[in-house]
């Protein structure tokens, strides 16, 4: 048994409520998921209150989600790094751990590992302290509004990776890969993400076979003659955030099936309007997922919301 968590009374800010929902949108299976783990069905190896949200993603299957939804949320909470508050180090060592997993899987036969993937987004709340720490892979996002005098603002606090910017175009090429427009728009074999976890193909130790996996492989610059670096990258960019104790915050974590399809600033102002209505956060979650994936050609959308508030509110 951990040690004794704090009483609310000290904790800097109040989850008033968090939820999420998903739509299929125009696909015919989804392959999104979403975990939501209020603070007290977090490990209690700290004494802080932690809220804990994460989107993952699908893509090909929805295999590697599903793994991720299972498995990333544990990986992160047993880390002895919360307990020193070292989020940022906790987050990173357990996406290498499910890397770790999902390879381990695929050595013993399951070969989807091999070829689908997922992107994921996520959010560790220390509510106690008030800080927040977000990390994510590929193209989910999260959202943060804040409320001022003036009005709600929202900011992305998460990087998209894809692999027609510069900077993942140029680590893609230092790994011995290459970018394609077959499809259109620059790709990473047939991804038009340049960071996600699972795609073990395009990765090391598989990218450097003596034979290629696939023909997507093959596309994005395998190599069979030199030493090749993982050509899909599975570090994910993560930010810390300082959240007062006089403010009112929401968070808003989604797939790229919602940011496709709605500005940051469509998705703020319907999140507040269904919140002010008195919806709860799961139905404000389930308006955004089926207003993104009503559009034509919708993909899966998967939205989750949390509404937390300052002490001093």
């Amino acid at each position: 048994m951990g040690p004794p968590s704090k009483s609310d009374s000290e904790d800097k800010l109040t989850l008033l409520d968090a939820g999420g929902n998903s739509a299929l949108g125009s696909r015919l299976s989804q392959q999104d998921q979403y975990t939501i783990l209020l603070p007290k069905q977090t490990p209690s190896n700290t004494k802080e209150t932690l809220l804990f949200l994460g989107v993952y993603d699908g893509h090909v299957t929805s295999h590697v989600a599903l793994h991720a939804k299972q498995h990333l949320h544990r990986l992160i909470l047993e880390s002895p790094d919360i307990r020193t508050g070292n989020y940022e180090k906790a987050i990173e060592d357990a996406v290498q751990q499910e890397e770790k997993l999902l390879l381990e899987q695929f050595q013993a036969g399951n070969e989807v590992f091999g070829k689908s993937g997922s992107t994921f987004s996520l959010c560790l709340v220390n509510l106690t302290d008030g800080v927040l720490v977000v990390g994510n892979l590929g193209d989910s996002h999260v959202l943060l509004a804040e409320q001022h005098s003036t009005g709600w603002e929202v900011k992305r606090i998460t990087k998209a990776h894809k692999p027609g910017s510069d900077t993942e175009k140029e680590r893609i090429k230092e790994a011995g890969g290459v970018v394609n427009r077959e499809l259109g728009s620059p790709r990473l074999g047939a991804l038009n993400m340049s960071r996600a976890l699972g795609d073990l193909q395009y990765k090391a130790p598989l990218i450097n076979s003596d034979e290629p996996f696939s023909l997507e492989q093959e596309i994005a610059g395998f190599n069979p003659d030199k030493q090749q670096g993982d050509l899909l990258s599975s570090r994910p960019s993560i930010s810390r955030i300082k959240l007062k104790e006089s403010g009112k915050y929401i968070v808003i974590l989604t797939t790229d099936g919602v940011t496709d399809e709605m500005e940051d600033r469509m998705i703020l102002d319907h999140v507040v309007a269904h919140w002010n209505y008195g919806t709860r956060a799961e139905g404000v979650a389930g308006k955004i997922a089926t207003e993104a994936a009503a559009r034509p050609m919708s993909d899966n959308a998967t939205c989750v919301c949390a509404f937390i508030d300052g002490r001093m509110q």
